[in-house]
């Protein structure tokens, strides 16, 4: 294999392998380098419970969402390698403590309607509010698709147009875009369930208390209009996809090849150093490991000290608190206890990702953290895998993911295997309030924040990289000086959820480095 490239990418999640296609269709000469031994980062399963072999693991991310829209799977042909979704309708649904619950469907007005059976105010408010949602949707949309600092015609002509048509919102818009979750979501609504369905949603985005972050409301927008697009065999086929795409464009896939340096040299990015001593050059590297890790690996001393501080003070968890993950793998069958049954309609909430958590339960999950503690109740979201895809449990048993958004990075006591069980155990006692089935369970695997940085190389376990918000969005994600389109570092460029437009399964970041990348190579070429 030539040790000359074009370009060099550093990590073989979905972001990197996006990077690698579009500029291996381009015609240039790329390698990704992943140091674990499978493609996919966050978006990787496997089988990981030892008692439970047949059941399947998703350790991050369980859907699709954003990248529906983007064009990656149109441009990376990605069902002609493999990618087979499944849209369950409704796709979400708040679980109230009474039995009581509201469904998100595919069709807004329906989901209005199911608000609107607990508050004839909230089902009015929920399609006002939607309307509003589209309105950011339309705005944010090509926003988050242009490279920042540099739109490209299209996204641009959509986003004007977006804000002249929405111009009459452009008052309620600046309140959305610059509220909490929890007053947005607290000024819409009356109903403590429709409340807990908005903070619940919001709360995979960060704490429901910082101002800026109620933009997260737009995933209801994406809900509605995109479905949340399962994959047939979980996430890992979604990578493995991108994987056959890539290969077959020329690009090449290096695994168990961890990075030991990228190499700085006369004030640019020249290539990378593996750890087995071989050293890949090329005039242009993409990083999609988190902005922190990639410092560290940077040639010491060849990095203006003020450009590393910045990036080592960027927040990650800057909270305290990251998300905790847990796979239950059971022999028998997980069903909702009372929820289902009460349901007015044949809306099947067993298929549905089941929030929990009151609005108390959902601030006291964040206040928690903030000192240091965990939580007695949880807010926790319920994926029943199996229920969706029969295809990731053998034949009679299932397999729950199960999300809290916010646990203690560094617990005051530690995070001992013994708080991890005794954590569990209260998550689960929390959970088997809703659901039937836990008691069946055969073997689990979970992850706390500190557990996931070991495993990824991801900073506090952040699975975001850098802290959502206003003031690091766009040319200022994940820094100042290090989100344009002319790169703090020559030759280096940030392609993972540290860059624009942030976490999430879109494969954004890794296509706008990729146009960057291209415009070097051109001038080089020149």
């Amino acid at each position: 294999m030539s040790d000359e490239f074009d370009v060099v990418i550093v990590g073989a999640g979905h972001n990197g392998m996006a990077a690698a296609g579009y500029l291996s269709r381009a015609g240039k000469r790329v390698v990704v380098v992943e140091r674990l031994g499978k493609v996919g980062g966050m978006t990787s399963s496997g089988y990981l419970i030892p008692e439970a072999p047949e059941h399947l693991v998703t350790p991050c991310a369980v859907e699709l969402l954003f990248v529906r829209g983007t064009g990656l799977i149109e441009d990376l042909e990605l069902p002609k390698y493999g990618l087979r979704t499944i849209d369950p309708d409704p796709s979400y649904a708040y679980l109230h403590p009474d039995g009581s619950s509201i469904a998100i469907f595919r069709d807004a007005r329906r989901t209005a309607e199911d608000m609107a059976r607990l508050n004839r105010n909230d089902g009015k408010a929920y399609l006002k509010f939607v309307e509003l949602l589209d309105a950011l949707m339309d705005i944010g949309f090509p926003m988050m698709k242009a490279e920042p600092g540099r739109p490209d015609r299209a996204n641009l002509g959509k986003m004007i147009g977006a804000l002249v048509r929405n111009r009459k919102l452009r008052e309620e818009l600046t309140i959305l875009a610059n509220g909490t979750s929890d007053q947005i979501a607290c000024e819409w609504f009356e109903h403590p369930a429709s409340i807990a369905l908005l903070t619940g949603i919001a709360a995979g985005a960060g704490p429901i208390d910082e101002d800026g972050n109620s933009a997260a409301y737009m995933i209801l927008s994406v809900l509605h209009r995109l479905g949340t697009g399962k994959p047939v065999g979980s996430l890992q086929t979604f990578a493995d996809a991108m994987k056959n795409s890539i290969e077959a464009s020329g690009a090449t896939i290096m695994l168990n090849t961890p990075v030991a340096e990228i190499i700085i040299d006369d004030g640019a990015a020249r290539g990378i150093r593996l750890e087995d001593g071989r050293v890949l050059r090329a005039p242009a590297v993409i990083a999609t490991c988190d902005p922190q890790t990639m410092i560290e690996l940077t040639t010491p001393g060849q990095v203006e000290r003020r450009l590393v501080q910045r990036i080592e003070h960027a927040p990650v968890s800057r909270w305290g608190g990251a998300p905790l993950l847990a796979n239950i793998a059971m022999s028998g069958q997980l069903t909702l206890k009372k929820h289902q049954d009460l349901r007015h309609d044949d809306a099947d909430l067993n298929k549905a990702v089941g929030l929990i958590g009151t609005p108390e339960e959902v601030r006291e999950a964040f206040a928690a953290t903030r000192r240091g503690d965990i939580p007695v109740r949880h807010a926790v979201s319920v994926t029943p895998m199996s229920n969706i895809d029969p295809s990731q449990a053998p034949s009679g048993g299932s397999v729950a993911y199960v999300y809290l958004p916010s646990m203690v990075v560094d617990a005051r006591e530690g995070w001992s295997p013994a708080l991890k069980d005794e954590t569990m155990a209260s998550i689960i006692d929390h959970m088997s309030e809703f659901y039937d089935g836990l008691q069946t369970e055969i073997g689990r695997w979970v992850e706390t924040p500190r557990e996931r940085e070991i495993r990824l190389n991801a900073t506090n376990g952040c699975v975001t990289h850098i802290d959502f918000g206003s003031m690091r969005s766009g040319t200022k994600r994940p820094a100042v000086g290090f989100g344009g389109p002319k790169p703090a570092i020559p030759g280096l460029f940030i392609g993972g959820a540290g860059a624009h437009p942030g976490g999430g399964i879109s494969g954004i970041p890794g296509k706008v480095a990729a146009t960057r990348a291209q415009r070097l190579l051109k001038k080089i070429k020149r």
